[in-house]
C-alpha cells in the first residue's frame, strides 16, 4: 500500500464521524455549539490568575480548532489542517505498523487537542481511548464531541497534566500510548516518558512525534517560552506558536526512552516532515535511575 493509498484509507474511515452520525442531537444545534466555541478567551476556567496570563500560551487562553473536520454539512479549519490523518501515516509508514494493530486495542492519547486523533483512534477500531488534554475547554470540547457521536462507551477524558497519570486507574493499563507533538512542550520529557512507560502494559508500544533538530547527535535545543512562530500571528490576536521546552535530535529522543526503560527503540528525521518520528515496546517492569530525577518517588 503506496503512503496515498494508506491516506485515502484514513481519510475515509474518519469520515465516519459526519452529522449522518449524530445521536440524538440536531445538526443545527451540533454545529452552532462547535463553532460559538472557536475564539473564545477564557482564562479562568484554565486556573490562570491575573499575574500570570503573561507567561501562558495562547492557544490554552484563547479556543482555536485543533485539526480540519468536513463535518458534511458545514466544515471547521484547524491549526494543523490535516496533521492528524498525516501523522498516523507517516508512523504507519515508518515503522511498518498495520491499522489494524488499532484494533481492540487501550490507548491512551496524549495532548488530544480538539479530538481529531481520539476521533481517528475510534475510527480506527481502539476497544477504549483515554483522551488527556490539560486545557479544560478543549477537553470538554472531546467531551462534547463524544457523546454526539455516541462514544461514552469507547471514550473516557482525562482533564489534567499527564505528569498527573501515575496511580492505578493508569499504571499497566494501556495496550498503546499515542504522543504526538508533545513531548517537545515538556519542562520534564524524562520523567513523562517513565509515566508513559508505567502506563503501558508488557508488550505495550508507544508512538512518538516531536519538533527537533536534525542532528546524527544526541542534543536538544532549548527555546523556553519567550520564542514564538514567526508566522504572522500577533499577541494581541492570541494566535502565536511556540513555547516549547527542549527540542530533541533522533538520538537523543532515543536515548531517553531507553533512560526509562523501553526496549526495541527507533528513532528518525523524517524528511517528509521536518519532524522526529519514535518507536518502543515495553518488555519487561524495569527500575529507572532515580538520582536527579525531579520526582523520584516515581515507580
Amino acid at each position: 500500500m503506496t503512503n496515498e493509498d494508506l491516506l485515502s484509507r484514513l481519510r475515509k474511515v474518519y469520515s465516519h464521524f459526519s452529522i449522518e452520525n449524530l445521536k440524538n442531537i440536531c445538526p443545527a444545534d451540533f454545529q452552532n455549539n462547535l463553532e460559538q466555541r472557536i475564539g473564545t478567551i477564557d482564562a479562568e476556567s484554565e486556573g490562570y490568575s491575573q499575574d500570570e496570563l503573561e507567561q501562558q500560551r495562547d492557544l490554552s487562553i484563547k479556543f482555536h480548532w485543533g485539526h480540519d473536520h468536513d463535518f458534511g454539512s458545514f466544515s471547521l479549519k484547524g491549526r494543523m489542517g490535516n496533521r492528524h490523518l498525516r501523522l498516523m501515516e507517516r508512523f504507519c509508514s515508518l515503522f511498518s505498523i498495520p491499522l489494524e494493530s488499532f484494533q481492540s486495542q487501550r490507548i491512551l492519547d496524549v495532548g488530544c487537542w480538539t479530538g481529531g486523533t481520539t476521533l481517528l483512534l475510534c475510527a480506527l477500531g481502539a476497544q477504549r481511548v483515554v483522551a488527556n488534554e490539560e486545557v479544560v475547554k478543549y477537553a470538554n470540547t472531546v467531551k462534547y464531541l463524544t457523546e454526539a457521536f455516541g462514544l461514552e462507551n469507547t471514550v473516557s477524558i482525562e482533564t489534567s497534566s499527564l505528569y498527573q497519570l501515575q496511580d492505578s486507574t493508569h499504571h499497566q493499563q494501556y495496550d498503546r500510548v499515542y504522543f504526538p507533538g508533545v513531548v517537545y512542550h515538556l519542562s520534564d520529557p524524562v520523567l513523562a516518558l517513565r509515566i508513559m512507560f508505567n502506563s503501558l502494559r508488557l508488550g505495550g508500544d508507544i508512538l512518538i512525534e516531536s519538533a527537533g533538530i536534525n542532528s546524527e547527535e544526541p542534543f536538544c535545543r532549548f527555546d523556553g517560552n519567550f520564542i514564538y512562530h514567526n508566522d504572522g500571528s500577533t499577541r494581541e490576536e492570541l494566535n502565536r506558536g511556540g513555547w516549547n521546552y527542549f527540542l530533541p535530535s533522533p538520538l537523543a529522543l532515543k536515548r531517553m526512552m531507553q533512560e526509562v526503560g523501553f526496549v526495541e527503540v527507533s528513532s528518525v528525521w523524517d524528511s517528509n516532515t521536518n519532524r522526529v518520528f519514535a518507536y518502543g515496546k515495553k518488555s519487561q517492569q524495569i527500575g529507572i535511575c532515580k538520582a536527579g530525577l525531579s520526582r523520584p518517588s516515581i515507580l
